[in-house]
């Protein structure tokens, strides 16, 4: 026997999480052990972005809820390997070992007073429309080393109430990288 309730309070509530923090195993004064263990893992803390060019930073409101995805590049290659002296070998031969960008979903609502909140919507819509490079600023960015972004994507979801908006961002870590190195001449 199953019994079920409806109860419709008759006004719009923030989404359940953003009331309630987010319990992130680690030392109380904010310092990490092992930051390879937060790798996927939700995080929520403060997130400030700015363009390089701009001098104020711009901090997401209410704290979004930040997730980093690493992965390592491996190239391997599948040769014949017989030995005569032991068993056939299995397996590949790695060649070259790399570290990928980091894959970052940040995940948040924006909350306006008694209306659609136009004018957050409106500078996340330019952050993320951007064709530049976002610097950001974040604890568990900083664990990383990640101080720049580049976004690959940005979603606003149906989200009950008109004040209400839920964004969601999948970007990647950019670091600067000298790709002309010119050669002096003696």
């Amino acid at each position: 026997m199953a019994i079920y309730f409806n109860f419709v309070p008759g006004f719009n509530l923030p989404p359940y999480w953003l009331n309630h923090p987010i319990a992130i195993p680690g030392k109380e004064n904010g310092e990490f052990d092992n930051p390879s263990e937060y790798l996927g893992n939700l995080y929520q803390d403060s997130v400030r972005i700015k363009w390089d060019d701009e001098s104020e930073w711009w901090t997401l409101p209410l704290d979004p809820v930040v997730s980093i995805t690493g992965k390592n590049i491996i190239v391997r290659r599948n040769v014949l390997k017989v030995d005569n002296t032991i068993e056939n070998r299995r397996g590949s031969i790695k060649e070259i070992w790399s570290q990928d960008d980091y894959e970052i979903n940040i995940a948040g609502v924006l909350i306006g007073d008694s209306d659609l909140p136009e004018n957050d919507l409106r500078q996340l819509r330019k952050y993320c429309e951007s064709r530049k490079v976002i610097l950001v600023e974040s604890k568990l960015f900083s664990i990383f080393k990640i101080t720049q972004l580049a976004v690959e994507d940005y979603s606003l979801p149906f989200t009950k109430g008109i004040e209400n908006q839920m964004y969601t961002i999948k970007a990647y870590s950019d670091d600067m990288f000298d790709l002309l190195v010119k050669e002096e001449t003696r």
